[in-house]
């Protein structure tokens, strides 16, 4: 794959990282001049038609978001039954590396990157998409600190054989929330449990739950409480508010959770004292008063009437058994009346009882009804059908929206068919129609400015080519549709066109091989191409100042402009006076007799010349031998000294073959 171009624009360079679903590879795009990061599935996954399908729609839906703190996807593609995506590159690591590498995060820390988080998730549920896979592997972290949530819709697209089958979306089981564990509707909120889990984790270095296999973890998030982080870690340095706010996160129902990521941001931006003050961990502990549907049968802290009914004889025939044998018939008689007004008096009770549960228990109930489907419906049409069933109708905000006309429900937080009892509060989010906005102008922008530009407006970016301009440079945008200062609604796209500089132009090169330079220049200006160096050589062949060689060859196209290089005769070269040999260096060998006086001696061998003296030879040698023998060096003749333990031992002319 490294080398590889994708899309004729992207060439892979290396690999930087890979899961069980996808690997992913650092790429440039050679048509922007940019480093890219390009996530390709795996080969297995592409013979998954229905995840292929999924993943084609999630991608595109990905693509849509445009946030600083969501990891940018800019192109999506096919090519060779390669699927991939075509992402930001972000130069830092993941928030689980991070949390490995430091043990614990600091509060103030853990806060900040959870902020960034809820931002960005914010952002994806404003545009109708839950996240579904939040996780310390998904967030990256860049150099300057800066979190970014990356993979948005990809865990979306998975299928059950996929959880199956890698281990990549298998490892998310100790971030699922429970409804995800038990297959259950997933919304908004369960983004904020697995947020929840984040934080615990940045905190405390663990997670809240860890069991052998991932069934046993996934039955944990179901039915165990975490274990707060104060009473997990010894000595560990968290606020209440803060802990308190990562076990609302944790709630195992979603109506207990925060019920939006603008609740949580308050919260969070509370701790650090920007918005209202960090006082109100009452909301925070003891969630707000709300009906709840009704328990099963397990779960109702009532008395079972069943049982009573059961155990009723036997408490009787105890109450009557006749306990001493030795009684008189009238102490018998007395204590069988006695018996008798005690075990109506009980009779009575049990019935009392009995009828008080029943009563008790009509008065408790409350009758329920399903949740009817109020998307599209005018508010008042809503209101009414909310209230004929009884139920509390509430607008809880009103927003813009591309999809839903002014004034319609777009929202509502019980999902349809959901039984709920009577007076249960139903809130809805009512549709302010499209907003209208007046479309920037992007002419002579540079491209990577364009997003920015137009989230800033309200707007995203639509498609997005690339021509030849002799007016624009090569990165500017040269037009944009719709044109500028048009109206346009919220989140409408707009494409434009990016110039890629003139188009390159190729002429043929002349043939300028023996041309005096005055008139190769001449050629060379008039064929559109431009003069570069001109050097001088000697020739035997070509004759002073003409040209004997051209960097490009004759009849050669070239890019227009390129400059030619010239080599010009300058003709002939001079020829150089004779110079007499050096002898080359001979070798002597020189036999020294040495003395027998002591076991070792200095042999020093110098050469006499006119500018002085020359050692050549110089050891210590042992005397066991009768003579040594001395290789020396040298041209011609000379006249060599030989001294033994500093003394004068002999002085020889040697001549050199």
């Amino acid at each position: 794959m490294i080398g590889r171009i994708i899309g004729n624009r992207y060439e892979i360079i290396e690999k930087i990282g890979g899961g069980g679903m996808s690997n992913v590879y650092k790429a440039k795009c050679n048509v922007l001049n940019r480093y890219v990061a390009i996530k390709i599935l795996r080969d297995e996954l592409t013979q998954d038609s229905e995840f292929v399908e999924k993943f084609k729609q999630e991608s595109l839906s990905a693509a849509s978001l445009t946030h600083p703190n969501i990891v940018n996807i800019y192109d999506t593609g096919i090519e060779d039954d390669i699927y991939y995506i075509v992402m930001e590159y972000v130069k830092g690591e993941t928030l689980k590396n991070y949390i490995k590498r430091k043990t614990r995060l600091s509060e103030q820390e853990a806060v900040k990157i959870s902020r960034q988080v809820a931002e960005a998730l914010r952002h994806a549920h404003m545009n109708n998409i839950v996240h579904r896979d939040i996780k310390p592997h998904n967030i990256l972290l860049t150099e300057d600190g800066t979190a970014k949530v990356t993979d948005f819709g990809i865990a979306r697209a998975s299928t059950s054989s996929t959880i199956n089958n890698t281990s990549n979306v298998i490892g998310s089981v100790h971030y699922f929330s429970p409804e995800q564990a038990r297959g259950g509707y997933v919304d908004e909120k369960s983004d904020i449990y697995s947020l929840g889990i984040v934080m615990y984790e940045m905190v405390t270095g663990t997670l809240p739950f860890d069991a052998d296999n991932h069934i046993s973890v996934a039955m944990k998030q179901i039915q165990e409480k975490p274990v707060p982080p104060s009473k997990r870690v010894k000595n560990l340095n968290i606020s209440k508010n803060f802990e308190d706010i990562i076990m609302k996160c944790l709630e195992k129902h979603q109506s207990f959770r925060f019920q939006n990521i603008d609740e949580l941001l308050k919260k969070l931006d509370a701790l650090n004292g920007n918005i209202e003050a960090a006082n109100e961990e009452s909301e925070i502990i003891d969630s707000p008063t709300i009906e709840i549907p009704a328990l099963s049968k397990k779960e109702e802290n009532v008395i079972d009437i069943d049982l009573i009914d059961k155990n009723s004889d036997k408490a009787f025939r105890s109450f009557f058994s006749e306990d001493r044998e030795e009684e008189s018939n009238e102490e018998k008689d007395k204590s069988k009346n006695k018996k008798i007004t005690i075990a109506a008096i009980f009779s009575a009770l049990v019935i009392a009882l009995i009828g008080g549960i029943l009563v008790f228990k009509s008065y408790l109930y409350v009758p329920e009804v399903p949740m009817p489907d109020l998307l599209g419906r005018s508010e008042e049409e809503a209101k009414k059908i909310v209230e004929d069933l009884g139920l509390v109708f509430k607008v809880s905000k009103r927003e813009y929206s591309n999809e839903f006309d002014e004034g319609k429900v777009m929202g509502q937080n019980v999902e349809e068919g959901v039984k709920v009892k009577e007076n249960y509060p139903v809130e809805v989010v009512i549709s302010m129609g499209r907003k209208e906005i007046i479309v920037p102008n992007l002419l002579g922008k540079y491209a990577i400015e364009a997003g920015t530009i137009l989230k800033n407006a309200g707007l995203l970016e639509g498609q997005v080519r690339e021509e030849n301009s002799d007016t624009y440079p090569a990165g500017q945008i040269m037009d944009q549709f719709p044109k500028a200062n048009t109206p346009a609604n919220e989140n409408d796209k707009v494409d434009y066109v990016v110039s890629i500089g003139p188009k390159i132009k190729y002429v043929k090169m002349p043939y300028l091989i023996n041309s005096n330079l005055e008139t190769a220049k001449l050629s060379i200006i008039q064929a559109g191409l431009t003069v570069g160096q001109v050097n001088e050589e000697p020739s035997e062949e070509i004759a002073e100042g003409l040209v004997m060689r051209q960097s490009v060859e004759a009849g050669q196209e070239v890019e227009e402009g390129t400059a030619i290089w010239l080599t010009v005769s300058s003709g002939k070269p001079e020829l150089e006076e004779p110079v007499e040999p050096v002898p080359e260096e001979g070798v002597f060998p020189l036999a020294i007799a040495l003395p027998k006086e002591k076991d070792k001696v200095t042999l020093v061998i110098q050469r006499i010349a006119s500018d002085g003296r020359e050692v050549v030879y110089s050891e210590e040698v042992d005397t066991s031998q009768d003579s040594i023998l001395v290789n020396v060096k040298g041209k011609g003749t000379g006249i060599f000294e030989i001294y033994i333990d500093n003394e004068l031992y002999d002085r020889v002319e040697i001549t050199f073959d």
